[in-house]
């Protein structure tokens, strides 16, 4: 017992081992097996063990063996040994049989203890071994575990959880309520104080002994206050504070240099640096002239326990990765500065799937410009149909397949998306061939902090033309917002080649609209974007902003979220994807549409899983086939997608600048009904902000139309008669009944007398035109609403390929063709007479040589006129308004030619097409305006207040 007694384990209670996470050990070398079986030790020593030992020779009685060290578990005051380990000195290890006599020899005495984990090791490399199946197997078996041997390793085998997957979120909750009741402090600071000794726990489980030695780990502060305060002269909190944290902060080094040239050429910077690690933010510094660092060593220790008591963290379950931070995000009101740096993950997952990133080639650049915590890059990493293995580790350097480059402002988000990717690198920092060196680079290259310039964060270094992929979501501000314009205005010389205060003057409004403009100069042609916006940024009447988009990109969808699908905001919001064009002439394709009514979990403060309710999931499926087959119908209006309710393809001219980019008018009445979306509920705080806020910007941009309308209708003008065909020709539509529409279905619209442009009553068969002798009209035209209570005198702007009802008047701006046949106004029940010998195809016969549009419904440019057709939409209305007509006072063809309207000329009195075209798109800006004030009123008297 001598050893015993002099390492101190003896103790009137009993032997007590020195702690070792949840075990303690005994640190031997001259004990014998019986003589710790009569110390206390729970086991009744072998007489003998079957084992065929070729190096080792074997005491005759095995109980006399004599480990190194013994490990044992204290169990309701029972001491039950669990494995044994051999230490040798590297010199004793230099033949070639000396590593498999220790091997032996640490069987032998795992199996004289009756324990099944024996181990060895020279202080460096660790052997790790199976003693009873390999006494079974009459040879040594080594268990597969790569780790230096700590605890947590020793816990891991002991209860055989390797492989066992653990899902922190418990613990997570528990800290939480932990952190804020000892410092009130902000979730973010919550939340940085979690990931800091999450960290801590993290790296001692993963990182090899060489690395983080055993002074600097997690369980060095596992003992009880009082013992650790004699042995290290300071309290548990404090030694962290000031020895552990400078550890690993030495480890993960700030001030790393980005040694990426291709990342570095994204931004067009010969250096870029980082200047920060992977922790750095403990809220229990906060000491006052009451509190203390050392005051908090209780609640410190409290959290410390809670950690042990988890287990190892080695196996992370991958949702906790991917939800770490929403955690936190449902623990308090005040979610508004911490919010924003977080998309849901069930969110981000779809979007990932959208941008089908397994199909990129080699070399290709994911970029995410507003990238918070990391998480549209680091998702990819844990999905098989993404980036799977995207990060390796080679020679002492980072590898990436594709580039991945998230940048933000924020210092304490960078720290957190670092620390986010390292948890996505746990196999790497496990293995100890990956060296730390390689992995801090890896984090400084694929998360850039951009801060030079604090207001404008990584707008002040635009990519440009080098980015395959975009995942953002970007803040949006728009109250305030013009501190970034007035900073553009500062920046001196060039950035990445171009003056910001050029590149970005492409309008808008909030810093969304100039995140806009960055995505766009970003991206390669043929490169695609997936940017989360809000609904205000589509329905805002930004002309200039929406063009300038368009002349470098296409829209390939618009996808509206549900409200309250974010944390901190019941704002709308769409996500929205674009495809940069690859030449100026490349055709626009039509844009899928979707209504996501559910994200697959609830969208209240718990966040409960709903898998059966994700129509965005389903909206993502539907986009890949969509992407992947496109269509093989001409789109010519809203159509239902692989008959799905909330999917839809609708023609690209509905997102022209000057149309709304929202989707929700491409349903009717009855699909919302059909799609049972229902009234939010908001609390009355957000309700007043939202609705000051859409406001606010409907005062901007009524203020804004009405000083245009004021410079261009300051002009000249000139008043112009319908009656005059050498200008213009009136008609009536065709007679179409409901019965025509029933038995002869096709892909024709026809347009009825309705209150709303989008509205159709029935799809013709073509042939049923043909044999009637009509054609679909080949060009645009206006229209007019010839009868109805409600509907008379409307005008609506038609595009080509459809057909009109005979209540439905039609105006172009051109003659009518000069046929034999000519047709002729009729009486005043307003039906068309034909001529003698005419056909009702004459009205879209050839007119001046230009050839109508084809059976494809491919338009054909109109002939040659001098009035523009929203112009003469809008002259119109406004014509018939004055007029007062009413429903006795029926609008067919006679009296609609009887109308003039007023129109602008230039000096020499001829129309002045120019400002015509510019009158018509204020104007419909101002119908925009008013949807959006009617829209808003709707939605005010519809909302639930909680």
């Amino acid at each position: 017992m001598e050893e015993l007694a002099q390492k101190g384990y003896l103790t009137p209670e009993g032997v007590r081992g020195k702690r070792f996470g949840d075990f303690e050990v005994l640190e031997l070398g001259a004990t014998t097996v019986a003589r710790l079986s009569k110390a206390g030790l729970e086991f009744t020593p072998a007489s003998s063990v079957s084992f065929p030992c070729e190096r080792y020779k074997a005491p005759k009685r095995v109980s006399l063996c004599k480990p190194d060290n013994v490990y044992v578990h204290r169990v309701a005051g029972r001491l039950v040994p669990i494995a044994v380990a051999e230490w040798k000195d590297k010199s004793r290890l230099r033949k070639a049989g000396d590593e498999v006599a220790a091997a032996e020899q640490a069987i032998i005495g795992a199996l004289a203890m009756g324990v099944r984990l024996a181990l060895t090791t020279d202080g460096e490399r660790f052997r790790y071994i199976d003693a009873a199946a390999s006494a079974t197997a009459g040879k040594i078996v080594e268990i597969p575990e790569v780790r230096d041997f700590t605890p947590s390793v020793l816990s891991d085998l002991y209860r055989g959880e390797s492989d066992v997957e653990r899902d922190p979120r418990p613990l997570s909750e528990k800290v939480w309520q932990i952190i804020w009741q000892a410092t009130k402090a902000e979730p973010k600071d919550c939340l940085l104080t979690f990931v800091e000794i999450f960290m801590l726990k993290f790296l001692s489980d993963n990182l090899p002994l060489s690395v983080l030695p055993a002074d600097y780990r997690f369980d060095v502060l596992l003992t009880a206050p009082d013992e650790f305060a004699r042995n290290k002269g300071c309290s548990q909190i404090e030694y962290y504070v000031n020895s552990i944290r400078p550890r690993i902060k030495q480890i993960f080094a700030e001030r790393l240099i980005v040694d990426d040239d291709k990342v570095r050429n994204v931004f067009g910077l010969a250096t870029i640096t980082s200047y920060t690690s992977i922790i750095n933010g403990f809220a229990f510094l906060r000491s006052s002239v009451t509190t203390t660092i050392s005051s908090y060593n209780r609640t410190f220790c409290e959290i410390l326990d809670e950690f042990q008591g988890f287990g190892a963290l080695t196996n992370i379950d991958p949702e906790f990765k991917l939800r770490l931070y929403e955690t936190f995000l449902k623990r308090s009101a005040r979610q508004q500065r911490l919010g924003q740096f977080f998309t849901p993950r069930n969110i981000v997952k779809p979007m990932v799937k959208m941008a089908m990133l397994n199909t990129l080639p080699d070399d290709s650049i994911v970029l995410d410009p507003a990238a918070g915590v990391g998480g549209f890059l680091l998702e990819p990493l844990l999905f098989p149909d993404a980036l799977p293995g995207n990060v390796t580790f080679s020679d002492g350097q980072p590898r990436q397949r594709v580039k991945l480059i998230g940048v933000d402002v924020d210092a304490s988000t960078n720290i957190l998306a670092k620390a986010n990717m390292l948890l996505h690198l746990a196999e790497s920092v496990r293995d100890p061939q990956t060296t730390p060196e390689a992995l801090n680079q890896a984090l400084v290259n694929t998360f850039l902090l951009m801060n030079d310039n604090e207001t404008l964060g990584g707008l002040l270094y635009p990519p440009r033309n080098s980015v395959d992929v975009i995942l953002t979501n970007p803040p949006y501000v728009t109250q305030g917002s013009s501190i970034y314009r007035k900073e553009i205005e500062h920046v001196d010389g060039k950035k990445n080649g171009v003056f910001l205060e050029e590149y970005y003057d492409t309008g808008g409004l909030g810093v969304e609209a100039l995140f806009l403009r960055y995505i766009s100069g970003a991206l390669k042609p043929g490169g695609r974007a997936f940017v989360i916006v809000p609904l205000g940024l589509l329905n805002r009447t930004a002309q200039r902003m929406k063009k300038a988009l368009l002349s470098e990109c296409n829209i390939l969808a618009s996808i509206q979220l549900p409200r309250n699908a974010f944390f901190n905001t019941a704002q709308p919001t769409y996500i929205l994807v674009l495809e940069r064009r690859r030449v100026k002439t490349q055709s626009r394709p039509p844009v899928f549409c979707g209504i996501a009514r559910s994200i697959g979990e609830t969208l209240d403060y718990e966040r409960v899983p709903t898998p059966k309710e994700n129509d965005l999931a389903a909206l993502a499926d539907l986009f890949v086939h969509y992407s992947n087959n496109g269509t093989t119908e001409t789109v010519s209006r809203p159509t239902r997608y692989e008959d799905c309710p909330f999917a839809k393809i609708v023609p690209a001219s509905a997102f022209d600048p000057d149309e709304r980019w929202d989707v929700i008018r491409h349903w009717t009445d009855a699909e919302h009904v059909e799609l049972g979306e229902r009234s939010d509920t908001i609390d009355r705080a957000e309700f007043i902000d939202l609705a000051t806020e859409t406001l606010q910007e409907l005062i901007d941009d009524l203020g804004q139309a009405k000083a245009e309308l004021a410079l261009l209708q300051s002009g000249n003008s000139a008043k112009f008669a319908l009656s005059d065909s050498s200008r213009f020709q009136v008609r009536s539509g065709i007679r179409i009944r409901n019965v025509d529409l029933r038995d002869n279905p096709g892909d024709v619209p026809v347009y009825s007398v309705f209150t709303r442009p989008e509205t159709v009553k029935g799809m013709i068969d073509r042939d049923w035109l043909d044999e009637r002798g009509v054609e679909p009209e080949p060009y645009p035209s206006v229209t007019v609403m010839a009868t109805g209570a409600s509907a008379v005198g409307m005008v609506f702007y038609r595009e080509a390929n459809c057909v009109m009802t005979d209540d439905v008047v039609i105006v172009q701006p051109w003659p009518k063709p000069a046929e034999d046949g000519q047709l002729e106004l009729g009486e005043e029940d307003g039906q068309l007479e034909l001529g003698d010998g005419a056909q009702q195809e004459s009205t879209t016969s050839d007119a001046e040589g230009t050839e109508p549009q084809d059976r494809d419904g491919e338009a054909a440019e109109p002939p040659e006129h001098d009035i523009d057709l929203g112009y003469l939409a809008v002259a119109l209305a406004q014509t018939i308004a004055q007029g007062g007509y009413l429903y006795e006072a029926k609008l067919y063809t006679k009296r609609v030619a009887q109308l003039t309207i007023e129109v602008p000329v230039d000096a020499e009195g001829k129309p002045d097409i120019e400002r015509q075209r510019q009158i018509a798109a204020v104007v419909k800006r101002l119908d925009q305006i008013r949807s959006k004030l009617q829209e808003t009123g709707i939605w005010s008297k519809g909302v639930r207040l909680a």
